[in-house]
């Protein structure tokens, strides 16, 4: 008896060392991720970080740094209530799926068979219906809301049919619904209408009965200014609070404990919202040419890759706040963020330092390879052809250029301009690609406009010539190259016309043509940059920023053309060489400048419509 026990004793621990350190260490990880954002809340200057990680035993680990209020000094708690912006669209999307598992809707359904009264046009109306999954997969081909539907102050609080009459225009069709995904807020909007419309019951009582309430989320509100919001601070000052036109997309305020109970409903598959095979379907793309793609944009619910590994989520951002919910349908495993203020780094920086901690607990799987060879004629450049918004075409088009290089049954894909994204991939047969950890993440399809496609995450790319793929960096490098150098003698230049240095008409005319063109420049690059800077606030609405932006817009094509006529009116006079090569040379790259802008609507633009 008495070994019998000493064994037990010795057995017993075992165990307790073996469980207790296991516990230590974990706990200890724990500590240090808290340590860690802590340095990051300093580093980058946040007012506050809240976080929350799901393991895939449910355990669960909250954490709350920093203040919810600067000037009072008031310390964020698990009671502390975040905006979270675009992370909106996931109850949407749960109450659409909610409602095709009970019967009452299908994802087929066309659009004008439920709102009807939701003007929208469709050029492809006869061959390629509006329907609902193109709604909740952002398939719609709509772009998105405009600065002045962003900018727009709703309080009072217009219905849902008056908040999207207020940027009508926006809901065109640029290509066949359900060939390609662009990201617009409105269609999350109308796909809360149609809640309403089938339910009965407004979108917020539904999701507050059948969402919040099942999970106990007593915070949840769509409510303006709710009770116990941090204050958003953006640049160091203290944002005003704004009620967003397009409530449901992107107008859910929620606490930080609250916030852990919906993360770990969608990382553990809470049957109480919906059905295993529910949760999937919402996981995965359906409406595109790409079929059933894991890697794109699912029901209200995006694919992104830490480490390789795929989460499924969504983010969100508005001025003074940044949020990500993000988690592992494989693991079950996942985190959410919550910051109150606007700093992209300092946020990205947080976002990595807690997804590197889950993924490191990943096990590493071993590469699966195929015999089937994958198409040399995909090598090659490439451009993405579904810009989420013609506004910003002209800016966004520069990046949008990558290069897909093919050796043998591998490939990398990276980016053109600027350069440093790349992705190594390996083909999987069947026209799919993967990354290193056996997660697909590229389609070859065919586009019903473009023709043959590849599909990258929810981005489509159409392969292009290299003086295609490089035309516009070279020339935007070129223009920006000559500018910068001409703006550094430009002073020289005044003060010697100003005391009549230069000999000759050639050298007096070629500077006061060039310095009409740096002076229209300047001023356009300025008000763009200062719009840029804060594009909802100050480009959203008539003001200084926006008017000029449009007025500097003008003069800086006008002044383009001045200066050309000048130039060409006496190109015959002579001229130094160098100074010939660099003026002429200038405008020359200003004119293709101005034309560029001209086709993407920006001169003359008037971002407050």
């Amino acid at each position: 008896m008495s070994t019998l026990l000493k064994l037990t004793g010795v057995i017993f621990l075992l165990l307790f060392c073996r469980f207790g350190i296991a516990e230590a260490h974990q706990l200890g990880g724990v500590s240090a991720l808290d340590e860690k954002i802590q340095e990051l809340v300093q580093q980058h200057r946040l007012s506050s970080v809240s976080y929350g990680i799901v393991d895939n035993n449910g355990a669960t680990h909250i954490a709350t740094i920093g203040m919810a209020d600067l000037q009072s000094k008031n310390a964020v708690t698990q009671d502390t209530v975040y905006r979270v912006a675009s992370v909106s669209k996931m109850i949407v999307g749960i109450a659409i799926m909610q409602l095709v598992e009970s019967g009452q809707l299908n994802l087929d359904d066309t659009l004008v068979s439920h709102v009807p009264d939701v003007p929208f046009k469709n050029p492809w109306r006869d061959t390629a219906p509006l329907k609902v999954l193109h709604l909740v997969e952002n398939t719609t081909g709509w772009r998105d809301i405009s600065l002045k539907a962003f900018a727009y102050n709703n309080e009072p609080r217009l219905s849902l049919v008056d908040a999207l009459a207020v940027d009508a225009e926006s809901r065109t069709s640029r290509w066949p619904p359900g060939s390609r995904h662009a990201y617009t807020n409105s269609a999350a909007v109308v796909a809360a209408l149609i809640v309403e419309r089938i339910t009965g019951m407004p979108f917020a009582v539904y999701a507050q009965q059948y969402i919040f309430a099942p999970l106990d989320i007593n915070s949840a509100t769509y409510a303006n200014n709710p009770t116990n919001l941090a204050t958003g601070y953006a640049k160091g000052s203290a944002v005003e609070y704004k009620p967003v036109l397009m409530t449901y997309a992107g107008g859910l305020s929620i606490s930080t404990g609250d916030a852990i109970k919906l993360l770990s409903a969608l990382a553990n598959r809470n049957e109480a919202l919906l059905s295993p095979s529910g949760y999937e379907r919402m996981e995965h793309s359906h409406g595109t040419n790409a079929g059933i793609f894991p890697a794109g944009y699912g029901v209200y619910n995006y694919a992104r890759y830490y480490d390789g590994w795929r989460f499924r989520g969504h983010d969100g951002s508005l001025p003074g706040w940044l949020s990500e919910f993000s988690y592992s349908p494989e693991f079950n495993t996942g985190f959410f963020v919550l910051q109150n203020t606007e700093n992209g780094a300092g946020f990205r920086a947080v976002v990595k330092v807690i997804s590197d901690y889950l993924t490191a607990q990943f096990p590493a799987p071993e590469l699966e390879k195929t015999d089937e060879h994958a198409n040399k004629a995909l090598h090659g450049y490439y451009r993405y052809q579904n810009l989420r918004n013609p506004t910003i075409a002209f800016l966004e088009r520069i990046a949008s250029s990558n290069k897909l290089a093919i050796n043998e049954n591998q490939a990398l894909f990276s980016g053109v301009f600027p350069p440093g994204w790349h992705r190594e991939l390996h083909y999987a047969g069947q026209g799919k690609w993967k990354n290193d950890k056996n997660e697909i993440v590229m389609v070859e399809a065919n586009d019903p406009v473009l023709g043959k496609v590849i599909h990258y995450g929810d981005r489509v790319f159409k392969q292009e010539s290299t003086f295609l793929a490089l035309a516009d960096k070279v020339v935007l490098v070129c223009w920006l190259l000559l500018f910068v150098v001409l703006s550094l003698v430009t002073p020289v230049w005044i003060y010697k016309l100003w005391k009549n240095r230069y000999t000759g008409e050639g050298a007096v005319f070629t500077r006061r043509a060039t310095l009409i063109s740096l002076a229209s420049t300047w001023s356009f690059l300025l008000f763009l940059l200062l719009g840029l800077m804060s594009p909802i606030t100050r480009l959203g609405s008539p003001g200084v920023v926006s008017v000029g932006l449009w007025f500097t817009s003008i003069i800086f094509a006008l002044g383009t053309a001045y200066s050309t006529y000048l130039l060409i009116r006496h190109r015959n006079l002579a001229v130094n060489p160098v100074l010939r090569i660099l003026c002429y040379g200038f405008t020359l790259f200003q004119i293709i400048v101005v034309l560029y802008l001209c086709w993407h609507g920006t001169i003359g633009i008037v971002s407050w419509q």
